[in-house]
């Protein structure tokens, strides 16, 4: 398929949702916009059975960077969807929405930050996979919920299985260092992940794990928990992890029960 160029008319969104967020990657590739899909979708694209991870999906989230938001705008007037202008007016400096009122459906696309209950920063992370946030970022999007739905320890799931814990972004590692150093710098999401890493085994019998998956994820948790918690803090990090949950640690958002 032709991807439109700039100025090209109007195509229509297509039906399928994962076939249409891969049009619209490819589609800001060729126009020189630097977009990767994040949420339930990315999580698609890295799992290794799609008889596990795969589940309902409604919407496509993406993150790009503020100083192509204007070019981000026209690609989506080519690509066949409509600016919700609305929230762009109230929320456009952080995130954009896009309206594909054929299928009832919209395309939110991140500004530089990840902004939910602990905020990500991707400004330098985004050409490391083609289509998606590294499998490293999406892990941190994940597991940064403070309450965790069961789709989040589906995806979280979905990101262990088949995928090694590593040094570096190399394809099929999620980085250890790198989640390490970013926990390093802010206590609430150092908390929120070691936490929520000590949850994932009590879901085992519900995602119906064997015997050596469990032994795997184990030893998986285990190093990633290890690595968060040796990495060296600072005296700001100590001085916030003695006054723990006396103070808001995250940020209070309303999950959607979209794709995300």
């Amino acid at each position: 398929m032709s991807e439109p160029s700039e100025g090209a008319l109007n195509h229509a969104p297509l039906k399928h949702l994962p076939e249409e967020a891969t049009r619209i990657v490819d589609a800001a590739r060729s126009n020189g916009i630097l977009l990767r899909l994040m949420g339930g979708l990315a999580v698609r694209v890295h799992c290794a059975s799609l008889d596990f991870c795969e589940r309902p999906y409604s919407d496509i989230d993406l993150v790009g960077l503020s100083s192509q938001a204007a070019k981000i705008d026209g690609l989506f007037a080519r690509l066949g969807y409509a600016p919700n202008t609305q929230f762009n007016f109230l929320h456009g400096s952080q995130r954009l929405r896009f309206e594909d009122h054929a299928n009832d459906r919209h395309v939110e696309v991140f500004l530089d930050l990840f902004r939910m209950d602990h905020t990500l920063d991707f400004r330098d992370r985004l050409g490391i996979h083609p289509y998606t946030i590294s499998l490293t970022d999406l892990f941190l999007t994940k597991i940064q919920v403070v309450k965790m739905a069961e789709k989040d320890f589906h995806d979280l799931f979905s990101l262990f299985g088949g995928h090694k814990i590593g040094m570096d972004d190399r394809e099929g590692v999620i980085n250890a260092p790198y989640v390490a150093r970013v926990c390093a710098h802010d206590w609430g999401l150092h908390h929120t992940v070691l936490r929520n890493l000590e949850r994932l085994p009590e879901f085992y019998n519900y995602f119906k794990l064997e015997q050596d998956e469990r032994r795997s994820m184990d030893t998986r948790i285990w190093i990633l928990k290890l690595m968060i918690i040796e990495s060296p803090k600072g005296p700001l990090w100590k001085a916030r992890e003695n006054i723990g949950e006396r103070l808001p640690y995250f940020e209070h958002v309303e999950h959607v029960t979209g794709d995300e």
